[in-house]
């Protein structure tokens, strides 16, 4: 994988194909091996780009980074900066799609278009057992019990039919999640715990297409069809009979989906 140096910090990502650049952002606890059932199949149309997430999967923390919105949406930036991009696609999955919003709203003249997927703007919109209070120092304190036990009934907890998921796929998802620094986790679970969003979400002017699975057990999903009447140009599809993560549920959907939404020739 190639990496980029950030203030001091390995960064490891993937960059495949050719096109329009999109920058495929991951969730919680998660790294880029999360992406693996559709960034090849998009990598035939687009300039697909799935870093890991500085703490994350193979990626080292930055000298001074922050795990806030703030210090992710400067990470992207410096991404973006570095491969000498102009304009960026986002794609970004749960907490991936909060970072992305706040990019967005930060950055409106550097986004081309939203793929937001199960992805909150508010904290109301989480689960019950993920607004418990003192879960991040929980987190902290169980975190050298942290391993493919833990993270493996994590991912399969968040999917509908947890038998369906490729066996390689799981495996390599596991491993790289395995590998979260303890700052990473109790931080970006501090971040998720204080989101809010709303009026950032209504200041985007980018088309944004918003995919949300109908039974998700960790976002409500209401949140997606609250966030389709705020956002300026927004579409929504909902994937049936599928949790939290469309994007490795029903990964053939979802890439004919940001397909069709990208359209021809779309920056």
């Amino acid at each position: 994988m190639p990496e980029l140096s950030l203030n001091g910090a390995r960064i490891s990502y993937t960059d495949s194909g050719d096109g329009q650049p999109l920058l495929l952002l991951h969730g919680w606890i998660g790294s880029g091996a999360l992406w693996s059932l559709v960034a090849p199949w998009l990598s035939e149309r687009f300039r697909v780009i799935v870093p890991d997430l500085p703490g994350h999967g193979d990626s080292s923390i930055p000298a001074g980074f922050a795990f806030d919105l703030d210090g992710f949406s400067r990470f992207i930036e410096d991404v973006r900066a570095s491969l000498g991009l102009s304009i960026l696609n986002l794609v970004g999955h749960s907490m991936g799609g909060s970072i992305a919003i706040y990019y967005a709203s930060v950055f409106p003249q550097r986004v081309g278009r939203l793929v937001l997927i199960d992805s909150p703007a508010s904290t109301k919109a989480l689960n019950r057992q993920s607004r418990l209070p003192f879960l991040e120092r929980l987190l902290g304190l169980v975190y050298p019990l942290w391993g493919p036990g833990i993270v493996t009934t994590l991912i399969k907890s968040s999917v509908r039919h947890p038998g369906s998921l490729p066996p390689d796929f799981l495996d390599a998802a596991v491993a790289q999640a395995c590998l979260i620094k303890k700052e990473a986790l109790v931080e970006t679970t501090r971040l998720v715990r204080s989101l809010d969003l709303d009026r950032r979400v209504a200041a985007i002017e980018a088309p944004v297409l918003l995919i949300q699975g109908d039974r998700d057990p960790s976002v409500k999903p209401a949140e997606a069809s609250r966030l389709l009447g705020m956002f300026g140009d927004a579409r929504l599809h909902v994937v049936r009979d599928c949790g939290h993560c469309p994007n490795y549920e029903y990964p053939d959907q979802v890439v004919e989906l940001i397909e069709g939404f990208m359209g021809p020739g779309v920056s």
